[in-house]
């Protein structure tokens, strides 16, 4: 795994992540498989009644910026931490539970 640019993904997630937000790694580059062209996965999971389209100005967008600057692409995904739990059923939801790696 490239632990420089996932070191400024952490940096980014902590500026921008509003308190009680969770941030988790998945995907292949979480689960070591990841290819030299693999996106960086990121599930944030916010506390707060509703996603609205502020969050993914404030959250979703400086992570895709920050690709841009890396030349790395960085796919957040945002749920609230209500919504997250009622996918407990979906494979979705079992990978990241089983591969993910807590950021922040």
């Amino acid at each position: 795994m490239k632990t420089d640019i996932l070191q400024s993904i952490t940096e980014r997630l902590r500026e921008v992540l509003p308190l009680g937000a969770h941030a988790i790694l998945f995907g292949s580059r979480a689960r070591g498989d990841a290819r030299h062209d693999s996106d960086w996965d990121v599930l944030i999971l916010l506390d707060k009644p509703k996603i609205e389209s502020a969050d993914y100005d404030n959250v979703s967008y400086p992570l895709v910026e920050l690709g841009w600057s890396l030349n790395e692409c960085i796919s957040p995904v945002l749920y609230t931490f209500k919504d997250w739990v009622k996918q407990h059923f979906t494979p979705f939801y079992h990978n990241v539970k089983d591969e993910g790696i807590q950021l922040v």
